[in-house]
């Protein structure tokens, strides 16, 4: 494709507004059109889903509706990793076409997994990424922070240039690996940023860093935006957010493997899809058949636009639903809604299943303590036992009446019995490595470790 054809088949913002909000009829016609060119284009170009197809009993062209996605398999992060174990060091899923760059999911559960990116990948990606910025409030004009690290993480460098594409004026700050925090905080003072885009836990730990230098959040700053994704940003984060800074906090589904697939828009009421680039499902986990609208599931995504590495009913492992209904902002693109939490990450508890975010709405009635916390969870005996490693703002003469305020909240807010563990202003923040993290990683499982 030449970059003529992207702006016209996936334009960005703001010339996506048509397709932003195109009659279901329209978006349909487009998704079918682009699921057989992609079928036919990754058969010729691509082992690995040409392989896994075969043996399926599928041919090259079987797939002529949109109904027909469901004689594809579904393949899951175990398929990249056996496949890039069998054939280093990219594995045959990345296909044959000529590529720029490469970007690898962060390795939050398993070893990063590289994904190609072809320029017209690139392009499509950045484009998608300007639509999120629009919808969220960024112009051109706008002074734009970036606090995610540049790496082989995608979304520094995506966000960055989807900013570009809007005119905004992007300040490359990276993570503070790159800035120290207290740097940032000066950038974002000094230099008049609008916008901040980082992941939610790394935008409050500047809001905590900006206070102890005696700075005021609503007063010495000009933001007015938050953007943030890379990792899931509860209801108690965007209130913690938006109260101490003073602005509008969007959140944003994707990966590196998909790209920028979805966005919030003001009503912030669920992730709008892409759907001119992308296919969405929501499938039942264990009989992986589609779940009726509303209903919970596991994201299955196909990336209708890809080239190198397309992802083809590629399970995410996130539990979520999409639903039908009509948005207030005159948008026509279905709705993913808050992701409640990975397949993965389910935590199993003396029988009680729950998954870690919850204790971040408990963290919410508690000032005196920061927004990090680690779980950990050990086998004694018999049973197993939940220690909630939280984080004091200040040093406190009277811990225990803390202590069990939290446990009693934990007990309500889970169902489950956790003991609470106060360390020191600063400490928790070192152990999990705030400054230079990807993504936040919060559960230490470590009821299969010897001597626990």
């Amino acid at each position: 494709m030449e970059m003529k054809q992207i702006q016209t088949l996936y334009p960005g913002a703001p010339a996506s507004a048509a397709a932003e909000r195109a009659s279901r009829r329209q978006l349909r016609q487009w998704q079918e059109q682009r699921l057989r060119s992609l079928y036919q284009r990754t058969w010729e170009h691509n082992a690995f889903y040409r392989n896994r197809w075969l043996e399926h009993g599928l041919r090259a062209d079987d797939v002529r509706s949109l109904d027909d996605i469901s004689k594809l398999p579904v393949v899951s992060k175990r398929d990249f990793e056996s496949d890039l174990a069998a054939h280093p060091p990219f594995g045959t899923y990345q296909g044959d076409f000529s590529a720029i760059r490469v970007q690898a999911s962060s390795g939050s559960s398993g070893n990063p997994k590289p994904f190609f990116q072809t320029r017209n990948d690139w392009n499509t990606i950045t484009n998608l990424w300007s639509r999120r910025f629009y919808a969220q409030g960024v112009r051109a004009g706008d002074v734009f922070q970036v606090v995610f690290t540049y790496s082989l993480f995608i979304a520094g460098f995506t966000g960055t240039e989807g900013a570009m594409k809007l005119g905004a004026l992007v300040i490359p700050a990276g993570s503070g690996a790159v800035t120290p925090s207290e740097r940032q905080v000066r950038l974002l003072s000094d230099w008049g940023a609008t916008v901040i885009a980082g992941t939610p836990s790394y935008v409050l730990h500047l809001a905590d860093v900006a206070e102890g230098m005696g700075m005021e959040l609503k007063e010495d700053f000009k933001l007015r935006i938050g953007i943030h994704t890379a990792e899931p940003m509860t209801e108690a984060a965007r209130r913690s957010i938006e109260s101490r800074w003073g602005i509008k906090a969007y959140d944003n589904f994707g990966s590196v493997e998909t790209g920028a697939p979805t966005f919030e828009c003001p009503e912030q009421n669920g992730y709008h899809i892409n759907e001119d680039a992308y296919i969405f499902e929501v499938l039942d986990r264990d009989t992986m058949m589609p779940v009726p609208p509303g209903n919970d599931g596991v994201v299955v995504v196909t990336t209708l636009f890809k080239e190198a590495a397309p992802v083809v009913r590629y399970n995410l492992e996130d539990i979520s639903s999409i639903v039908d209904d009509p948005c207030p902002c005159g948008r026509t693109l279905r709705r993913l809604m808050k992701i409640k939490g990975r397949a993965s990450e389910m935590l199993k508890v003396r029988g009680v299943p729950f998954y870690p975010t919850a204790v971040e709405g408990v963290l919410e009635t508690f000032p005196e303590l920061t927004r990090e916390y680690r779980l950990i969870v050990d086998r004694v005996g018999q049973q197993d036992r939940v220690t909630v490693q939280l984080e004091r703002r200040s040093d406190i003469d009277e811990i225990n009446p803390l202590r069990e305020r939290l446990e009693r909240a934990f007990k309500v807010a889970t169902g489950l019995a956790m003991n609470a563990e106060l360390l020191s202003p600063g400490e928790l923040t070192r152990s999990l490595k705030v400054e230079e993290r990807i993504k936040v990683k919060r559960i230490w499982d470590r009821r299969g470790e010897k001597n626990v």
